[in-house]
């Protein structure tokens, strides 16, 4: 797995994800079954993992589509 952002979008991501994961638990410590904390609880680890690792699966995605578009475009 190579990195595939910088380090400000990776500091981006961790910032997001800290805050995503701090609203989400105080949202459960209100109401403990609330379906969107829990998910935005998940998306926040998630972001947080990217910036770690440096590494956006999505960003992946998109690149091999741009490429694929750009190398058709020449032909």
């Amino acid at each position: 797995m190579k990195p595939n952002m910088g380090i400000i979008q990776a500091l981006i991501r961790i910032a997001a994800g800290i805050s995503m994961v701090g609203y989400a638990t105080a949202a459960l410590v209100t109401k403990p079954k609330q379906f969107t904390a829990h998910l935005t609880l998940l998306a926040g680890a998630i972001k947080i993992a990217e910036g770690i690792v440096r590494y956006c699966p999505s960003m992946t995605l998109i690149n091999q589509f741009r490429q694929k578009r750009d190398s058709q475009e020449e032909e």
